[in-house]
């Protein structure tokens, strides 16, 4: 890590807040990624306390439903190479064989209105300069104009928080992640 962070304990109250809230959604085998993550935010906890509440709206409530929202995010981690945006899984409308599809785009796990959005989040994600009018055509078979605007505002943040991962050395190509333990997580996740 090529800056500094805060300790858990020393973080302020609103950011010890959401880290307790969010370490136990997080799969255990990336829990210290998070951690990290989390502290290196804890040198900006004033921009936290109105960064937070318009990351949480534009991913949680938005009209795109979780699993859009969660297909976007991790189309756009296929760009960054972030590991840890790869490999973490925050809804479970999308199973391991939709996310084996993004880079093909073309499997029968996604519908039209998916590979759309998975066809616009990848090159968002891997050269935005590929982006042309086809996509927003495609796009707007499906969506409506405030949906297409919660895409591009939700891709920039899945892009931005994952580069800010990769250059400060959170992750990095030479530090592979371990083995998730995601499918037992997630079950007990399901169960409870």
């Amino acid at each position: 890590m090529l800056v500094g962070t805060v300790p858990h304990k020393e973080l302020t109250p609103y950011l010890r807040n959401i880290a307790d809230d969010l370490y136990p959604k997080v799969d255990p085998a990336f829990l210290p990624h998070f951690q990290e993550y989390i502290g290196l935010l804890g040198n900006i906890p004033k921009h936290c306390e109105t960064f937070f509440p318009y990351y949480f709206s534009i991913w949680f409530d938005n009209k795109l439903g979780p699993r859009i929202t969660e297909l976007a995010r991790l189309a756009i981690a296929q760009g960054t190479q972030c590991q840890l945006c790869q490999a973490v899984r925050y809804t479970p409308e999308v199973g391991e064989k939709d996310i084996s599809a993004i880079p093909g785009v073309d499997a029968k796990t996604l519908n039209d209105k998916e590979r759309a959005v998975v066809r616009f989040a990848t090159a968002f994600g891997n050269n935005h300069h590929e982006i042309n009018e086809g996509h927003f055509v495609e796009l707007k078979k499906h969506f409506t104009d405030e949906q297409v605007t919660e895409l591009l505002m939700w891709s920039a943040m899945a892009l931005g928080l994952g580069r800010i991962l990769k250059v400060t050395q959170l992750v990095s190509e030479t530090c592979p992640l371990p083995e998730p333990s995601a499918v037992e997580w997630t079950k007990e996740k399901k169960a409870a």
